[in-house]
């Protein structure tokens, strides 16, 4: 699971798009000098780069990223880290990935060169929308019936596309579970009972790989 989804992004990335148009649309008014539009343009950016990290959780570095010396990992390492920290491809689901990445183009497209944020070749933006969707989360079409399976839609489904629960083993489920919840609280300023934390875990223990 992963907390930082196109679900949690999304509400923040449009707070920030309506400060920007606002500021944008303020130097074409009637009237308005050309000076004052550029100078609204410049104020702008700095909101696009702070919006770009609005919303992740804790970044990882390269030689975390599944198969880092591939093409794909190098390339979403050189550029992503320009704006904030690199996120694990698991971070959103493979359908998620064209629209999340689209969005971080449009923002680094409308930074000026003073701030020096690298722009991908539509060639190299291929080569990382393919290698984050190959190593995207991976969502499950039908989850298996267990014990607390309702808590773990009603919780995880929150932030997020639900994860297969056979990605992992039943002794990973805690782990991830627990930094689920750690990032949850985060971003939603929400804490999950210790009660729900137990269900979740053994919901995706009772269904995990290797169970049963």
């Amino acid at each position: 699971m992963s907390i930082h989804s196109f679900k949690i992004a999304r509400p923040f990335s449009r707070l920030w798009f309506i400060a920007v148009t606002m500021a944008l649309a303020g130097g074409c008014a009637e009237g308005a000098p050309s000076n004052q539009a550029e100078s609204d343009v410049v104020t702008s950016a700095p909101l696009l780069l702070a919006s770009a990290s609005v919303g992740l959780p804790v970044g990882v570095s390269v030689d975390d990223l599944p198969n880092p010396d591939s093409p794909g990992a190098q390339l979403v390492g050189k550029y992503c880290s320009t704006c904030h920290a690199v996120s694990s491809p698991t971070t959103h689901s493979a359908t998620d990935w064209p629209v999340v990445m689209r969005r971080m183009w449009l923002r680094a497209g409308y930074l000026g060169p003073e701030f020096n944020v690298p722009i991908p070749t539509p060639e190299e933006r291929l080569a990382m929308l393919n290698y984050m969707r190959d190593n995207a989360l991976q969502v499950s079409a039908s989850l298996p019936d267990g014990p607390h399976r309702d808590v773990f839609i009603q919780t995880c489904g929150q932030c997020h596309d639900l994860p297969d629960p056979r990605q992992h083993s039943a002794e990973d489920w805690v782990a991830v579970v627990q930094r689920m919840s750690g990032r949850m609280e985060t971003l939603l300023q929400q804490r999950l009972s210790q009660q729900d934390v137990t269900r979740v875990v053994l919901y995706l223990e009772s269904v995990s790989a290797g169970a049963q």
